[in-house]
């Protein structure tokens, strides 16, 4: 038994937070999903992306030892990495970071779903309760209210040959993830019919209408970016949007 003694109480903990990089994202639409999740399909399907991004994320170059703190409520995934002072691996850390939040988004729009959210560098704090501190606050406020269509945005300092590969500077100057960078071969095939079925599916709702559009012309523009692929392109067109609008 607990006995209550107002102020006279103290904690018995000495927590502090320390500095991390923080990804908070979003999956859109999802809470109206869940609330009509009876068979428990879309909660076994986040699983399957989860697993499947973050097994992803742990070959190739990056270090499978490289402790990832993952925290899913509802619809909202939180991640974390702590960046130590001068730390030799942070550029590697955030690689890690990137590339496994590119696994997640890549994974997701597969099934036809979007996401939005935010990844910073800040003061971040966690145990078996609590999430807390100012980078998981700035995180969230900027995917609540400044991301706004179904990006990742950056604010993370990063180096030259990271913010090449990783990052993408879109028309109102912020820098977001580009997951497209990562996603397997022939995936671009299935994420333009799906991009096509969403805007179908939602081109009575103009708010959601103009997130998919926007999402279409990031598509378009790295899709068609580079010679090579001239052989092989995908492209949504005009006339395909205006008969998925029909």
């Amino acid at each position: 038994m607990v006995i209550r003694t107002g102020l006279a109480r103290k904690p018995w903990t000495n927590y502090e937070t320390s500095n991390h990089i923080i990804a908070y994202l979003d999956i859109l639409g999802a809470k109206d999903i869940i609330c009509n999740d009876n068979n428990f399909d879309f909660l076994n399907h986040l699983n399957m992306f989860m697993e499947d991004a973050i097994e992803e994320s742990g070959g190739g170059v990056f270090p499978r030892e490289e402790k990832i703190y993952i925290k899913i409520f509802s619809d909202n995934i939180l991640l974390a990495i702590e960046l130590k002072e001068n730390d030799e691996q942070r550029e590697n850390k955030i690689a890690i970071l990137f590339n496994t939040v590119a696994n997640i988004y890549n994974e997701i729009l597969r099934y036809g779903y979007l996401m939005r959210g935010a990844i910073v560098e800040g003061e971040f704090f966690h145990n078996d309760i609590i999430v807390y501190g100012k980078g998981l606050v700035e995180a969230v406020h900027m995917e609540e209210k400044e991301a706004d269509v179904p990006r990742i945005l950056v604010r993370v300092k990063v180096s030259e040959s990271n913010s090449y590969y990783y990052l993408m500077q879109d028309a109102d100057g912020e820098f977001f993830l580009n997951i497209f960078h990562l996603c397997n071969a022939f995936d671009d095939v299935a994420f333009k019919i799906n991009l096509l079925e969403l805007l179908k599916k939602h081109k009575n709702n103009e708010k959601i209408k103009a997130k998919i559009i926007w999402m279409i012309k990031y598509f378009n523009s790295w899709f068609t970016k580079y010679e090579y692929r001239i052989m092989n392109q995908q492209r949504i067109t005009d006339e395909e949007i205006e008969n998925a609008l029909k």
